[in-house]
């Protein structure tokens, strides 16, 4: 587990926890690289279009802890995909700053 020093308002750690990204038409399982309350790069063969919404569900501490959220699609590269979390209420980002932080 390490902690990322940078100069960024948010907490940011570069745990590799399990994610499961899904739309009507396909579910990826793939691994975060680099996860903040706000948005995290997610490693994948097959990315999401850019600008696209789905379902995205953290799976943090071996699985036994799971957070949801809708996510956007901001950035791609040839082994992922940057994206930003749009969470339905504030206190999501919050549980996960608190995650990120036990961390690291």
């Amino acid at each position: 587990m390490r902690k990322v020093e940078e100069n960024r308002k948010c907490p940011r750690s570069k745990d590799n926890w399990h994610v499961t990204l899904t739309t009507s038409r396909k579910t990826i399982r793939s691994e975060t690289r680099d996860v903040s309350p706000s948005g995290a790069f997610i490693s994948c063969d097959r990315q999401m279009p850019p600008n696209q919404t789905f379902f995205v569900s953290i799976h943090i501490h071996s699985n036994t802890i799971s957070l949801s959220s809708i996510a956007e699609t901001v950035w791609l590269t040839h082994n992922g995909m940057g994206v930003k979390f749009l969470y339905d209420n504030p206190e999501q980002g919050h549980l996960l700053a608190k995650f990120i932080l036990d961390v690291c």
